[in-house]
């Protein structure tokens, strides 16, 4: 049965898809979710996809993707980076630590059991 064009509904409306036009979409897009453990992020462009058929279909009026959210800052691929970016530079934090701490107790022994203050560590800015 063929589909007649028609008004799009009203933003904010998501009417059914009674002929089933994009369930192809809809069960890539449920499966890669469920592959990536309920990450959606990951299944970016099969989220578009969906919305691009439902656009296609009249289910939904047009609107350019970044409008809806699927800008490249909200990426996945760009979230993924910054969370290594962060994780490197935790790292860098914890072995400057480290080194601080190694130097403390160098300096200690170094000093026998004269007092060294331990409250304020060194180069952690």
């Amino acid at each position: 049965m063929s589909r007649q064009s028609f008004k799009a509904p009203d933003k904010g409306s998501f009417p059914l898809d009674h002929f089933h036009e994009c369930d192809e979409f809809a069960k890539a897009y449920n499966s890669c979710v469920l592959k990536h453990q309920l990450m959606p992020k990951r299944c970016r462009q099969h989220q578009i996809d969906y919305l691009g058929c439902r656009m296609k279909a009249g289910l939904m009026e047009k609107e350019e993707f970044e409008k809806l959210g699927f800008t490249e800052e909200s990426s996945w691929e760009n979230e993924e980076a910054e969370q290594r970016y962060l994780f490197n530079k935790i790292q860098k934090i914890k072995e400057k630590a480290q080194q601080n701490v190694n130097q403390r107790m160098k300096e200690k022994q170094q000093m026998g059991d004269q007092k060294v203050d331990y409250s304020k560590p060194e180069g952690l800015n």
